[in-house]
């Protein structure tokens, strides 16, 4: 809309903070209400809101009124009605979905997402030249109104009592039911007691934190080519992010997910560096592919880990926790990012994020073998017993 309807560009920073900023206000409080409310009704609301903002930014831009101060407010009020429903939608996927096909339904999840966004480009791109951005946001407005039809049927267990097991691997007795208080601190101290848990949760804060991202944004410039080809590496991240969701979708567990994960992590570091060395065309967009396949590892995984490990009592807490301090990471990504080009120019700081991020995640995971050994979903006893 600031490149189409005013016709200016816009600030980079403000962009980031356009997305990040409703996230981190309201992921937290988002989570304790998806574990005190009907979490059906939440994210109706947060569909019917949505889509009410993209109907307002459609009339303002139909009114002739905009501006860019106008323009963001409307942005930063779409994207909080989207970050209200987002603890509530991943708290949900447990409540429904047996916790050995969480897996499974994450990566479909992220199969959705991945080829929404690809069909939901040419068809914006197609409504932007024949009927105008207007246009474009009514249809908007609606399709994301009618989530809100179609989950009025959704059907949800009844919750479990309020209790959780302790998760700490030094408590004696694991099995003993500790009370779970209704505030936001039940998710921090459920995170904090599970050291698998939170030392997975850890890396990925540092992995958002410190990314040797800006070889693969720069590939391009580096390499010289035209637009088109930039976007073809770009779309590369997109493409080995679905080939992951495709392979998880029929995975049905991975008894080393924490391992697995953590490989993850260290690949990308190391795909990164390799991107940044390469001067041939071919040869970086494959690596950008891997890279991409390193991405839907380490989110659908992380995902998965802690949705079927977090009991259903403090599940929204600790999903909301998952997504503010994921938006802060993201928010301070970009000055660190900035900091680091200052002092070292723009290789140097990939590879010192490479190197810092590798070397940090191969000492945890040594020296963590909890990490190493977690399951992307945990045993039953029938099925210890079986196995042995």
């Amino acid at each position: 809309m600031v490149l189409e309807a005013l016709d200016r560009d816009y600030p980079d920073a403000l962009f980031t903070v356009t997305l990040a900023l409703p996230a981190l206000l309201l992921g937290l409080p988002a989570g304790l209400l998806a574990d005190r409310r009907d979490r059906r009704r939440l994210l109706m609301a947060s569909h019917l809101l949505t889509g009410l903002f993209l109907l307002a930014t459609a009339v303002l831009a139909a009114a002739d009124v905009l501006s860019l101060p106008l323009v963001f407010l409307m942005a930063i009020l779409t994207i909080g009605g989207l970050a209200l429903g987002e603890p509530v939608r991943l708290a949900l996927v447990p409540a429904v979905v047996p916790k050995e096909r969480i897996l499974n339904a994450n990566a479909l999840d992220h199969f959705g997402v991945l080829l929404g966004a690809a069909v939901g480009a040419g068809l914006q791109s197609a409504m932007l030249r024949f009927w105008g951005i207007e246009a474009a946001f009514v249809v908007m407005a609606i399709v994301v109104a009618m989530g809100a039809f179609f989950l009025r049927r959704l059907d949800l267990p009844s919750r479990e009592p309020q209790q959780v097991t302790d998760g700490q691997e030094d408590s004696g007795d694991r099995s003993r039911p500790v009370p779970v208080r209704a505030d936001i601190g039940a998710g921090f101290r459920f995170l904090w007691g599970s050291r698998p848990l939170r030392v997975m949760f850890l890396l990925m804060l540092v992995s958002v934190l410190i990314p040797p991202w800006l070889a693969v944004e720069m590939a391009g410039v580096w390499l010289e080519v035209e637009l088109r080809a930039r976007i073809f590496l770009t779309a590369m991240i997109s493409v080995g992010w679905f080939l992951t969701a495709v392979v998880l979708s029929v995975v049905q567990r991975v008894p080393s997910a924490g391992l697995l994960f953590s490989v993850a992590l260290i690949a990308f570091a190391l795909l990164a560096v390799a991107v940044w060395a390469s001067w041939i065309y071919g040869v970086t967009a494959a690596l950008i592919l891997l890279i991409g396949l390193t991405l839907g590892f380490r989110w659908i995984l992380v995902l998965t880990v802690l949705q079927s490990h977090t009991p259903i009592a403090v599940i929204g807490r600790v999903m909301g926790i998952f997504v503010a301090l994921l938006a802060a990471a993201q928010l301070l990504q970009p000055l660190i990012e900035r900091v680091g080009v200052a002092l070292l120019g723009s290789g140097g700081w990939t590879l010192l994020a490479a190197v810092v991020l590798a070397a940090g995640v191969a000492l945890v995971v040594v020296r963590s073998p909890s990490l190493r050994r977690l399951p992307s979903h945990p045993e039953e006893p029938d099925d210890v017993l079986g196995s042995g």
